[in-house]
C-alpha cells in the first residue's frame, strides 16, 4: 500500500500549525511541518510530532465507552455501547431537567479549539444559556475582555509581528509552540526591536533587545508607566487621539503619579528599563504586541492590568495597520447566535437569568455568558443556592485545571452528582471519579475545521488516519446527544455536514467536502488566499454593526476611559492595586510564606494536562520541578535537583529544584501539566491530582471581582528541602 500524504492541522495547543502527516494503513510513519501553510511556514515542535506515538500506542488509552461498576474511583469498569452511553446521558438530562431545571446539568469544556460553538448549542438545546463550566475565567475571558472593553475587539490583540518595527512579546513566549517565532527572529534581524516583559527570563527574553522582568501581578502598573513616559515626551499621536480615542484627557491625569521610579519600586525593575521601553515603542513603530495569559488573567487584580496593557495599545495608535495590532474578523462567527441558539437581543447579565456567582462577578455573567466555576464547585458540595445533579466534562481535566484543587475534589467526589460523564484520551484523575468514560479522537483522527482566534484563517482538519476504537470526534459526541434531546435543533447527520453547513451559512463558501479539505488553511472572504488583508476597517465602517467608522465601544472610539467599566461598578480609568497576596497586601502572611508562587507556566513536551504518559514527550521533563532563583535556593537550604516541598496556606506539593536565574528572585515558578499520569515505557511514576499539582496551593477566594479570576500567578507560599510526608 502506498504512503499517504494528509495536509492538515495540528491542534495540540492554540498555535494549530499546519502539517503533514504520512500514514501507511491505520499508522502514521511520519509528521513534518507543511512550508505551504500560511500561518506556520513549516514550522512544528515535538509535542506535535508526537501525535504518531499517541496514535501509534494505544496502550492506556480509552478506545470504547465504559460505565463504573464499583464505588466511584475504584476502577472498576464495564464497556457499554455508544448507544447505551448516550440513551443513559440523554435519559437523565430529561430526568435531572423535569426535576431540577436545566441549570443542575452541568457541562464542562477544556480549551476547546474546535467545539466551543457546540458545547454552547448542546447548552441551549437543554435550557441554558450560555456556557455551563469552562476555565475562562483565568485564560479567554480575562485575555480578551479588556480588548472589547478598551478597543471593542472581542477577540486577543495581537499584533503582525513579523513587520512592526518594535515587537512586545508580554508574558508571551511563542517558543514554546508557534510559527511566528521564525518571523519575529528574522525581523529582528532586518532591524526591528524585541522587547519581552515577562517574570521568567526565557527563550524569548535571551534573544531580546529590552528584556524586563515584572513581579508577578504587576504589569498593571508597567504599563501605566510606560504610558505616562510616552505622553510626557509628546510620542504619541494627537490627531490619532483626537480622532479615534476617548478619555485620553482623565487618562493623562490618572498615569502621572506613575513615574519610573514608582514603577520601579512596585514590579521590582529598573527605573531606566521603563523610560527605554517607552522610547522603543513611541519612537519606533509601529508596535505589534502579543499578549499572553500571565499580565492580565490570573491575578486578582487582573481586569484593570489587561486595561492598562489594552489602553497602551490604544495610544500608541498602531491599531490595523501592517506591524501593529490585528482586527480579526472571524472569531465573532465562532459564537453566533445561529450556531448556538442564542438569543443576543437579550441581555446575558439581566437579574432574571440565573447563573452560579453571576452576582459576585457580574462581567464574568454578562460578557463570558458562564457559571464561576468556584460557585459552581460549592454548589456540587453544598447544594446552594442550586443543586448540581449532573457534570459532563468534554476535554477537561476540573482537577488539574483548576485552582484550590482540594476544592474541586470535593465537587468531583460529592454525593449529591447522580451522573458525572467524562469524555478524554486517557482516564484522567477527573476521569477516574466518573460513572462514564468516553473515548475521544485526536487532530490526526479527525475531520473538523475551527476559525483561527486571533487571525482571518478558516482551518480545515483532514482525517489522516482512522480513529483507534471506538474513539469519536467531540463534535460528533455533541451532535449525538443534542439528537437525542432536540432533533430540530440538530438537523445533520454527521461532522462533515456539520462543517459544510457553516462554511455555507456564514462564508459563502459553496464547496463539496473533497473541496473543502484540499485546502487546509483559507482567509475568511478569499477562498483561494490572494486577496490582500484589509486594513483600518475602523476608518471603512467594518467594525461597527450600524456600519459607520469607529469601534464597537459605547462612544465608537477606543476608551481609556470606559462608560461599560463604570456601568459595572468599576473605576472607568485603568489603574493598578495590589495582588490579593503579596508582600505589601498582606505582610503578616509573607512572613510565614515569604516565596512569591505563580504556577501554570509551559514546558515544551506538554500542553495543559495532558501528555505525561507519552514517553516521546515525557523523556525530556521526567519528574515535575519548580524553578528558583539561586540567591533563594541559598536562602532556603535547596539544592538543584533534590526534591523540596512547597507549601501554601492552602497545601503541599512537591518537585525537584531547578535552580536558575531564570527565575525572578523572590518568585518560585510551578510549571504545568502536574505529572499527574505514570509512563510506564520510561518507568516513571504519576503524580495523579495532588502530589505536583501547583494548583493545590493557590486559593480560589478572594478573586477577582467582575469574573473571578484567581491568583494562580500570584500567591504566597514557602519552600523547604525534602519530600515530608508527600
Amino acid at each position: 500500500m502506498p504512503i499517504k500524504k494528509t495536509r492538515t492541522v495540528c491542534t495540540t495547543c492554540h498555535a494549530r500549525c499546519g502539517v503533514i502527516v504520512y500514514s501507511d494503513g491505520d499508522e502514521i510513519v511520519k509528521i513534518e511541518g507543511d512550508s505551504d501553510n500560511p500561518k506556520s511556514f513549516g514550522v512544528i515542535c515535538g509535542a506535535g510530532m508526537s501525535e504518531r506515538e499517541i496514535h501509534n500506542n494505544t496502550e492506556g488509552r480509552l478506545l470504547y465507552p465504559m460505565k463504573r461498576v464499583g464505588p466511584r474511583g475504584s476502577g472498576e469498569w464495564e464497556r457499554i455501547t455508544w448507544d447505551e452511553a448516550l440513551d443513559t446521558i440523554a435519559s437523565e438530562s430529561r430526568r435531572i431537567i423535569e426535576e431540577y431545571g436545566p441549570e443542575a446539568i452541568v457541562t464542562g469544556q477544556g480549551t476547546g479549539r474546535t467545539t466551543n460553538h457546540w458545547h454552547c448549542r448542546l447548552n441551549s438545546t437543554l435550557g441554558l444559556e450560555g456556557w455551563s463550566l469552562v476555565p475562562t475565567h483565568v485564560c479567554l475571558m480575562p485575555h480578551i475582555l479588556p480588548n472589547a472593553i478598551s478597543l471593542g475587539i472581542f477577540s486577543p490583540a495581537d499584533g503582525d509581528l513579523a513587520n512592526s518595527g518594535t515587537m512586545v512579546l508580554w508574558g508571551q513566549n511563542p517558543a514554546m509552540e508557534r510559527g511566528i517565532m521564525k518571523r519575529i527572529l528574522d525581523n529582528q534581524k532586518s532591524g526591528a526591536n524585541l522587547i519581552v516583559i515577562d517574570s521568567r527570563f526565557q527563550d524569548m527574553s535571551k534573544h531580546a533587545d529590552l528584556a524586563i522582568q515584572p513581579r508577578p501581578g504587576t504589569d498593571g502598573a508597567l504599563a501605566l508607566g510606560i504610558m505616562r513616559e510616552i505622553i510626557a515626551n509628546g510620542w504619541h499621536d494627537e490627531q490619532w487621539i483626537a480622532d479615534w480615542t476617548f478619555g485620553f484627557d482623565e487618562l493623562k491625569q490618572r498615569v502621572e503619579e506613575w513615574t519610573p521610579e514608582k514603577v520601579a519600586d512596585v514590579c521590582w525593575i529598573e527605573p531606566e528599563q521603563v523610560v527605554t521601553a517607552a522610547r522603543m515603542m513611541g519612537q519606533d513603530g509601529p508596535v505589534g504586541m502579543m499578549v499572553g495569559l500571565g499580565p492580565g488573567c490570573m491575578h486578582t487584580n487582573a481586569i484593570q492590568n489587561g486595561r492598562a496593557i489594552a489602553c497602551l495599545q490604544g495610544l500608541l495608535g498602531h491599531i490595523d495597520v501592517p506591524g501593529g495590532v490585528n482586527v480579526p474578523v472571524a472569531f465573532s462567527v465562532m459564537l453566533d447566535d445561529k450556531i448556538t441558539l442564542w438569543d443576543s437581543t437579550k441581555d446575558p447579565g439581566r437579574p432574571d437569568l440565573f447563573t452560579f456567582g453571576g452576582e459576585k462577578h457580574p462581567l464574568y455573567k454578562s460578557f463570558g455568558r458562564s457559571n464561576d466555576p468556584n460557585s459552581v464547585f460549592k454548589a456540587m458540595i453544598t447544594g446552594e443556592p442550586r443543586p448540581v445533579k449532573m457534570f459532563v466534562a468534554v476535554a477537561d481535566d476540573p482537577l488539574l485545571c483548576y485552582e484550590d484543587a482540594n476544592l474541586t475534589y470535593q465537587a468531583m467526589t460529592s454525593p449529591n452528582l447522580d451522573l458525572v460523564v467524562v469524555k478524554d484520551f486517557y482516564l484522567s484523575p477527573t476521569a477516574q471519579l466518573a460513572d462514564i468514560v468516553l473515548p475521544t479522537a485526536d487532530w490526526s483522527e479527525r475531520c473538523t475545521y475551527d476559525e483561527e482566534l486571533d487571525g482571518p484563517f478558516i482551518l480545515a482538519f483532514d482525517q489522516a488516519v482512522p480513529a483507534p476504537g471506538e474513539c469519536k470526534d467531540d463534535w460528533w459526541f455533541w451532535l449525538q446527544w443534542g439528537k437525542r434531546m432536540n432533533p430540530e435543533q440538530w438537523p445533520w447527520k454527521d461532522e462533515k455536514e456539520m462543517v459544510l453547513w457553516r462554511l455555507k451559512e456564514f462564508y459563502d463558501f459553496d464547496l463539496t467536502w473533497e473541496e473543502f479539505q484540499g485546502v487546509p488553511v483559507r482567509v475568511v472572504g478569499n477562498a483561494d488566499l490572494t486577496a490582500e488583508p484589509v486594513y483600518k476597517k475602523y476608518e471603512k465602517g467594518m467594525l461597527r454593526p450600524d456600519g459607520q467608522p469607529g469601534f464597537p465601544t459605547v462612544t465608537g472610539k477606543i476608551e481609556f476611559s470606559s462608560p461599560t467599566m463604570q456601568l459595572f461598578g468599576y473605576d472607568p480609568l485603568p489603574d493598578y492595586t495590589e495582588p490579593a497576596e503579596s508582600p505589601y497586601s498582606t505582610p503578616e502572611l509573607a512572613e510565614e510564606y515569604p516565596l512569591i508562587g505563580s504556577t501554570g507556566h509551559r514546558v515544551y513536551s506538554f500542553f495543559h494536562s495532558a501528555w505525561t504518559n507519552v514517553p516521546a514527550q515525557r523523556y525530556f521533563y521526567p519528574e515535575p520541578f519548580v524553578v528558583i532563583h539561586p540567591d533563594d535556593a541559598a536562602t532556603y537550604k535547596v539544592t538543584d535537583g533534590e526534591w523540596v516541598t512547597i507549601s501554601s496556606p492552602r497545601g503541599s506539593i512537591i518537585s525537584k529544584a531547578l535552580v536558575s536565574r531564570e527565575a525572578k528572585k523572590g518568585v518560585v515558578f510551578i510549571p504545568r501539566p502536574a505529572w499527574r499520569d505514570e509512563c510506564e515505557a520510561l518507568g516513571l511514576p504519576g503524580y495523579g491530582w495532588d502530589k505536583a499539582n501547583g494548583n493545590v496551593l493557590v486559593p480560589s477566594e478572594p478573586a477577582e471581582p467582575g469574573y473571578g479570576a484567581t491568583a494562580m500567578r500570584s500567591f504566597l507560599c514557602k519552600i523547604e528541602p525534602g519530600r515530608g510526608e508527600l
